[in-house]
């Protein structure tokens, strides 16, 4: 018999394929097995694959121009201030909620923005010009200003 705690995972794990996360990551989150995930895919994209392949290392490689960045560094700033953790379920909830007040944005650029600010392998910056966060990363040209007012940060 299923619990209720087997349950929720599973229907959170439903939700992220839904959403389009890419199984690896959903299998990290959720602990569903890989074929589970796999045979849900195909049924919910209707017969599609799940995308394959290396993953992203940065959530930079996501980030094209200065509006996505704009984009990416409002997600990353809402989830951080609204949820204190990135489990499935606040996951779910903040892209959720975010695509509902803000604007679209890919389940995996939202993933990948959280984590990689909770590791450190980018910075949410402070603009001291118009007061937004944004992400911030010296060696890429579309993160080295502010996404909103264009502002280049000056290094101390």
């Amino acid at each position: 018999m299923v619990g209720l705690a087997e349950l929720g995972k599973l229907q959170l794990a439903h939700d992220l394929i839904h959403a389009g996360l890419r199984l690896s990551i959903v299998r990290a989150l959720t602990g569903v097995g890989t074929r589970t995930l796999r045979k849900w895919w195909k049924e919910i994209h209707h017969g599609k694959r799940p995308p394959n392949g290396k993953l992203p290392e940065t959530v930079l490689s996501f980030i094209t121009d200065h509006e996505t960045a704009a984009v990416v560094s409002a997600y990353a700033t809402f989830h951080i201030r609204g949820y204190n953790d990135l489990s499935a379920a606040s996951l779910m909830a903040a892209w959720r909620e975010f695509q509902r007040i803000c604007a679209p944005i890919d389940i995996n650029v939202a993933y990948f923005a959280v984590r990689d600010i909770r590791a450190r392998i980018v910075v949410l910056a402070d603009c001291n010009t118009c007061r937004a966060r944004f992400i911030y990363d010296v060696g890429s040209r579309h993160t080295d200003r502010c996404p909103f007012c264009d502002t280049r940060v000056i290094a101390d």
